[in-house]
């Protein structure tokens, strides 16, 4: 019998690597041009504000057919009832409500983005948790607007969620308690938040990208002490970025490489030169080789050889002087990006007052105060009987089986 021999292990796919990233959900589904990003959040706003205004109408009729106003409560930056002095005691004609611009909804979810930095380093939380927690909030507010939500109750959600995600868990108790809101409130926004997610917990970041860029370039041959010296600056640049929706739009690697650049230019130029030539040395030596295949083909009458590409995306059409400045343009696009977060902080005065406009351009829907809220609660409660009537209506007498109902 012969004996058949080992096939050993499978060989590795040809072509180059591809970046685990790219496999990632994030970049199927959490990626955007600005135009689409712009669009995305026009459009939710949009149709936040006709619905809202339709609800309010809604509110009002219910309310005079309870002939009891009930007023909705407001909330301040710290999410605690307010009373503006110019708010009326009742709600306004839904048409003459100001209602959240886009503007304004993005100056609130930033506003509680520095929230999430503050809280993060009250409890010193590692930086994947806090970088993880930012990351759930943009996104929620991809999904949901803030006339639906408040950010403040979101906000605390997304980071408790991101201790358990980075495996950093915190007991409930202890965390509700620092932060001075029950338990259930944190709680019970956990499932929305994950919907809104997608459920795709994963989240790359830029400082990871930034560690392996500097290894990297210390392996090029850039300076220890230069890259020692720039990369606290570095790392205050990503800090900054996670303000705007630089990751929203770019790669982690492109955000890691443009704060980079703007800690140390000269280091990234010097690695980006070393990279340029390896590249030039690449492609000579694959020109090489399709000349020696050609050569082949007309000596041996085997025909023109083709040229053995390493899949898609590994060789572009472009010369590598194009490429390098379409590089340039984008590190600065990003620069600019974070730059313009770091001028435009969002304080608390301008989040109270768009919270202040908030306490009649919010959903009633979702205020327990509301006459729309107890209504609806009524509604799904007398569901609710009626399924169990039904149930009832259809069981046997005395059966025992009831009980897995």
């Amino acid at each position: 019998m012969a004996v058949q021999r080992a096939q050993g292990p499978p060989k590795p796919p040809q072509g180059p690597p591809v970046q685990l990233y790219h496999q990632s959900s994030q970049y199927r589904h959490w990626r955007y041009s600005k135009e689409d990003l712009d669009k995305v959040r026009s459009e939710l706003n949009e149709h936040a504000v006709s619905r809202v205004r339709s609800l309010w109408e809604e509110e009002r009729a219910q309310q005079a057919v309870q002939d009891t106003p009930t007023p909705v409560a407001g909330s301040s930056a710290d999410g605690t009832a307010s009373e503006g002095p110019s708010q009326p005691a009742t709600p306004p004609p839904p048409a003459d409500i100001e209602y959240l611009t886009v503007a304004d909804e993005q100056a609130l979810v930033s506003y509680y983005l520095t929230q999430i930095v503050a809280l993060c380093n009250a409890f010193k939380f590692p930086e994947m948790v806090l970088a993880t927690a930012m990351s759930y909030l943009k996104r929620f507010y991809l999904r949901n607007t803030a006339m639906d939500y408040h950010p403040r109750n979101i906000m605390l959600t997304c980071v408790f969620l991101a201790t358990k995600t980075e495996n950093f868990p915190i007991s409930i108790d202890t965390f509700a308690a620092k932060v001075k809101t029950p338990p259930a409130g944190i709680l019970s926004l956990e499932f929305l938040v994950s919907q809104s997610l997608h459920f795709e917990y994963k989240v790359h970041h830029a400082h990871v990208a930034l560690s392996g860029l500097v290894l990297d370039m210390q392996t090029a041959g850039v300076p220890a002490a230069s890259l020692t010296s720039a990369l606290p600056r570095a790392h205050a640049q990503l800090r900054a970025s996670r303000l705007s929706p630089a990751e929203l739009v770019y790669s982690p690697a492109q955000i890691a490489l443009a704060c980079m650049r703007a800690a140390d230019r000269e280091s990234v130029e010097t690695w980006l030169g070393v990279k340029e030539g390896k590249k030039d040395a690449a492609e000579r030596r694959r020109e090489e080789v399709n000349a020696q295949r050609k050569g082949k083909g007309k000596d041996g009458g085997e025909g023109l050889a083709t040229p053995q590409g390493d899949g898609e995306g590994s060789q572009s059409d472009e010369p590598p002087a194009l490429e390098h400045a379409a590089l340039l343009r984008l590190l600065d696009e990003i620069q600019a990006m974070v730059q313009d977060a770091q001028k435009n902080v969002v304080d608390k005065a301008r989040a109270t007052e768009i919270d202040k406009r908030l306490k009649w351009a919010r959903n009633p829907e979702k205020d327990p105060k509301s006459a729309l809220y107890k209504k609806r609660q009524a509604e799904e409660q007398a569901q609710r009987e009626e399924k169990e009537r039904a149930k009832a209506a259809k069981r046997p007498p005395q059966d025992d089986g009831s009980v897995f109902d």
